[in-house]
């Protein structure tokens, strides 16, 4: 691999030496000294670009046991540079709601056939505990099964990097507070809406429920623009 395309020695390291894993596995690196004097770094160079690549869930050191390389992650990447740019200007968080937005209108229909028993049982689930959260006394608003039925939804692309950016939306969504209440009316119109679009996946009738989630989406857009 030409060496321009990373900026850390560690980096090259990794992937010249065939240390990256899959799955769940680790791969243990070499001491520190023993690692610097191979790399032809100083001991705190070597450190410094250790500490950038854990901030990006590259590698993970573990303070008297070593240094592991970790299975590749651009979630925690992504959702690093997020929330860090929304804490700079919440403009950038209006931005990746678009970016969310049409990567769920991309890769509505890939996502809807990839669904199985199980995960229509899963959504089952999550619509009832909505519905008895809205129906409680008190009301309480299903923020996180909000979350949860839309990963479940997109969770099996088999692409690393939407289910990163589309994981990180949901973080940068809390961040900013839009778990917080609407009003009622706008949980009743989300929840329905969600439950036509398990209905219209189970049927195969994938445009239908491409056009319940614009819908979907149209709702939330006209709450944050101040409309009823």
């Amino acid at each position: 691999m030409p060496q321009d395309y990373l900026p850390y020695s560690i980096l090259h390291y990794i992937v010249d030496r065939g240390r990256e894993v899959e799955g769940s596995d680790e791969a243990k690196l070499p001491p520190m000294d023993d690692l610097a004097d191979d790399l032809g770094i100083s001991r705190g160079k070597l450190r410094e670009e250790m500490i950038a690549a854990q901030a990006y869930g590259i590698v993970e050191m573990r303070p008297g046991d070593g240094t592991y390389v970790r299975p590749f992650d651009f979630y925690t990447a992504v959702r690093t540079l997020t929330l860090y740019s929304i804490e700079l200007d919440r403009k950038y968080f209006d931005r990746f709601y678009e970016l969310r937005i049409h990567l769920e209108f991309a890769f509505w229909e890939k996502a809807a056939r990839s669904l199985g028993e199980e995960d229509f049982g899963k959504l089952d689930r999550i619509l009832d505990r909505a519905d008895e959260k809205l129906k409680g006394t008190p009301v309480e608003i299903p923020h996180m099964e909000h979350r949860d039925f839309h990963e479940i939804i997109f969770g099996k692309l088999d692409n690393e990097f939407v289910e990163g950016i589309l994981k990180a939306y949901w973080d940068a969504y809390e961040a900013v507070g839009l778990h917080r209440y609407f009003d009622y009316s706008y949980y009743q119109e989300m929840w329905s809406s969600h439950r036509e679009m398990v209905d219209a996946i189970r049927k195969d009738d994938y445009e239908r429920g491409r056009k319940v989630m614009r819908k979907h989406f149209n709702l939330l857009e006209s709450r944050l623009s101040g409309g009823e």
